[in-house]
């Protein structure tokens, strides 16, 4: 839910006031066997509370500054589990954590000729973790080396940085232009994903005394040209983003309802690298776009692997979308959408062993296998009902995945 307030001081500064609050969450339920009394749902979220203050100031129409402040207020829920009726399992809640995050920023639009546009900006950012509650503190094996409790609102850890940006345009003629780009980014929130798990639930940790915050410095070149009188427009882009503080698990780490998960993480670091490729049409009863991207995700942890490189978890090789929209009147329009991307990396298990009685799994190299690869194709038809100088009514149906592609959600093995 969001509240927006918009003030115009004079004919050059504007104001943009923003208070929202978001509720990130999921709620898995997991039914018993027929005659066993072992269902349970599980619960996880993230709630925000947010204020940002962002104001526009018009120098000239070569010059506009735009600078602002924002603060969040995190509380993360990392896991409930809730026994359904007459169920064998137990009842889990995990501690809640706090977060405050703030940043402040200025940036430059400038034309600084005909042929040259500059974007310049600098943000600066704090992340704090708070109380209440009991914080611990690990050794590298995983053990707990010291308990303080934290009253509310008091500050557990701080971090902070800098983050600047840079991006230039350069107009070759009125046809063609180059970009190039760089810009620092500080993530201050964590995914973990265990890409050994039967049920892959994502797991959100924020940073804290434990945890560092990830730091990426991603820079792209790119070349960008429209035909026919903007009918057509297209592109091509590469880009390289080097990664610092990546967050990833140890082997054999119990990630699922674990009071001290950040006993079992690694940390590391990672790059991303690919070109991009964009073909779009803009004008005529027919319009559509073709995106294509090849790329590589990697990750190196002394941890895992023996300090190998490995495929991150998110990591495609291949990612493509086909759009097309097909004006028949001027009441209709048919549209369908396709997409494709190479199957998510996994870690299955390549043998077993047994003791007293229990299977243990072998895995191979981290992240080796891949779920098949992910395609489906989307339909949709509007028609426009009315239309006002104020108002537009239409009705939308739509066929999501229309040849029912039964796309992988996760894999799992039968014991043999």
């Amino acid at each position: 839910s969001t509240v927006r307030w918009n003030h115009l001081f004079n004919d050059r500064l504007f104001l943009n006031s923003t208070t929202l609050f978001s509720d990130y969450n999921y709620d898995v339920n997991i039914g018993g066997e027929d005659g066993e009394n072992d269902g349970f749902s599980i619960t996880s979220k993230i709630q925000d509370l947010s204020l940002k203050e962002d104001f526009e100031y018009y120098i000239n129409p070569e010059n506009t500054l735009k600078f602002g402040a924002s603060a969040i207020y995190h509380t993360f829920v990392p896991g409930q589990i809730t026994p359904e009726e007459n169920s064998n399992i137990n009842s889990i809640i995990l501690q809640e954590k706090y977060a405050w995050e703030t940043a402040a920023y200025i940036s430059n639009d400038m034309d600084l000729s005909e042929k040259v546009k500059v974007n310049a900006g600098l943000r600066y950012s704090w992340f704090s973790q708070v109380g209440p509650g009991d914080v611990y503190t690990y050794d590298q094996d995983g053990d707990i080396t010291e308990t303080e409790t934290y009253g509310d609102g008091e500050i557990v850890k701080t971090y902070s940085g800098l983050e600047p940006r840079l991006g230039i345009t350069y107009r070759l003629n009125e046809q063609r232009s180059l970009k190039a780009s760089y810009g620092r980014n500080r993530q201050y929130l964590h995914l973990v994903s265990n890409s050994n798990s039967g049920t892959p639930i994502d797991l959100w940790i924020p940073s804290s005394n434990n945890v560092k915050p990830q730091i990426a410095d991603q820079y792209a070149v790119g070349y960008f040209q429209n035909f026919n009188e903007n009918a057509y427009e297209g592109s091509v882009e590469v880009y390289y983003k080097n990664m610092q503080n990546q967050v990833d698990y140890k082997t054999g780490a119990e990630l699922i309802f674990n009071e001290n998960v950040e006993s079992q993480l690694l940390f590391g670091d990672g790059r991303s690298y690919g070109s991009e490729f964009y073909l779009k049409k803009n004008t005529g009863r027919f319009t559509g776009w073709l995106s294509y991207t090849l790329s590589r995700t990697e990750r190196e942890f002394e941890g895992v692997d023996f300090g190998e490189v490995y495929p991150a978890t998110w990591d495609r090789t291949h990612d493509m979308s086909l759009v097309g929209m097909y004006k028949l009147d001027k009441k209709w329009t048919l549209s369908a959408s396709f997409v494709y991307r190479t199957g998510d990396a996994r870690t299955y298990p390549v043998g077993k062993y047994e003791i007293d009685g229990e299977i243990i799994n072998m895995y191979d190299k981290r992240n080796k296998n891949r779920l098949p690869n992910y395609h489906r194709l989307d339909l949709g038809a509007t028609k426009i009902i009315k239309t006002t100088s104020k108002f537009e009514s239409s009705l939308n149906i739509s066929i999501y995945n229309a040849y029912g592609r039964r796309n992988a959600y996760v894999v799992n093995f039968q014991e043999d």
